[in-house]
């Protein structure tokens, strides 16, 4: 199971979630506002903290920079479910932000594993 590349994106994935968690939240408790703002803030910053890993998990070989690019517009695909999701679950359903980011946080690595695997690495 270690050497399994859909392993290797779980963790890396959980990591993401973390990151981006992380700084979504600590944003959302200093400031307790904005938090669609918030959230391209915290989506860019782990894309350019975690490129690094995935890279290294789906070999990329071609150009750093142009790899970098591929995964932040695969990133931004995460980032339109969460700025639909979000004021659906804030502003309609009523939930508080941080749950309602961490329930949308479930969905999106289903969705990007395949647009990695297929594009940004290739």
């Amino acid at each position: 199971m270690l050497n399994d590349r859909r392993a290797h994106y779980v963790l890396a994935g959980a990591l993401g979630a973390g990151v981006y968690y992380g700084l979504f939240s600590g944003g959302w408790l200093i400031f307790q506002a904005g938090y669609l703002l918030l959230a391209v803030l915290a989506n860019a910053a782990t894309a350019v903290l975690t490129y690094p890993v995935y890279r290294r998990i789906f070999g990329g070989t071609g150009s750093w920079a142009a790899g970098l690019v591929r995964f932040y517009l695969v990133s931004l695909g995460s980032l339109a479910c969460t700025l639909v999701g979000l004021p659906l679950l804030v502003e309609s359903a009523g939930l508080p932000v941080l749950p309602a980011q961490a329930l949308i946080i479930v969905v999106a690595p289903m969705i990007t594993y395949q647009l990695h695997r297929g594009w940004s690495f290739r």
